[in-house]
């Protein structure tokens, strides 16, 4: 019998679980890598991402961070690579989650995003959401890959702390897992428009917890690269918020 659990629902469930202690993973990470494998496209044109369901359509489709996803392509796209992503995390040494995650990193390799760094329209969601799947996919030999996309995003700044068509909150996201000293220059431009977020975060739960949660890792970040710079207290300006549960504050260097 179908699930009528959505791929967004499973995706949620991962992402939460991932987030907690190793061993509060444990009694789940067989359940969700099943519920995840189950919904891989096997064979046609779209072979290789994961289906997503009637439901998910019905719910609305978003990013962990709140931003409505508008449109189809997108949708497929993003969800695929987060779920590929989060099969690397849970069972990355599993051979029938490698041959998973090849074969979505086959698909995913050859949309106009990922060729020719695209990010005319909904394809710029799709293009970060690629670098955070290439992040996790490709570990530590990542780098190559990853740093001309955050040059491209470079290019896509606005001037007020934001990217043309970039959703900033997930771009945060994506941004404060990477280890890069590009990656931190971005975060860094985009400490205006989190300030002004920060103040105006209206937006249903569970969003504003994860937007609450993840403001305070940035800051955190951006007060710690401030120090590693100049060896001084960070800039009052900068609002403080705590590290959330289940997720370690880094330095970026």
């Amino acid at each position: 019998m179908e699930s009528s659990e959505g791929l967004a629902q499973v995706l949620e469930r991962a992402e939460a679980a991932l987030r907690q202690r190793p061993a509060a993973v444990a009694p789940t990470r067989n359940d969700l890598v099943r519920s995840l494998l189950d919904r891989q496209i096997q064979s046609g044109r779209k072979a290789g991402l994961f289906a997503v369901s009637l439901s998910d359509w019905e719910r609305g489709p978003h990013l962990w961070t709140g931003e409505p996803i508008r449109t189809k392509l997108a949708t497929e796209q993003v969800f695929s690579q987060e779920a590929a992503r989060l099969l690397c995390r849970l069972a990355g040494g599993d051979p029938t989650v490698e041959r998973a995650v090849a074969s979505a990193s086959t698909r995913l390799a050859g949309t106009c995003y990922a060729l020719q760094h695209c990010t005319i329209g909904e394809c710029a969601t799709s293009f970060i959401g690629y670098v955070r799947f290439l992040a996790a996919v490709l570990g530590d030999n990542a780098h190559a890959e990853i740093a001309p996309r955050i040059h491209t995003l470079s290019q896509c700044r606005l001037g007020d702390g934001r990217w043309k068509r970039f959703p900033l909150f997930y771009t945060a996201l994506v941004l404060s897992e990477l280890r890069l000293p590009a990656a931190k220059d971005e975060l860094l431009y985009a400490r205006e428009a989190c300030v002004r977020a920060a103040r105006h975060n209206s937006i249903d739960e569970p969003y504003a917890h994860r937007r609450a949660q993840l403001l305070g890792e940035v800051f955190g970040e951006l007060a710690n690269a401030d120090a590693a710079d100049s060896k001084q207290t960070p800039h009052a300006g900068v609002a403080s918020y705590p590290a959330g549960p289940g997720r370690e504050r880094r330095t970026l260097s």
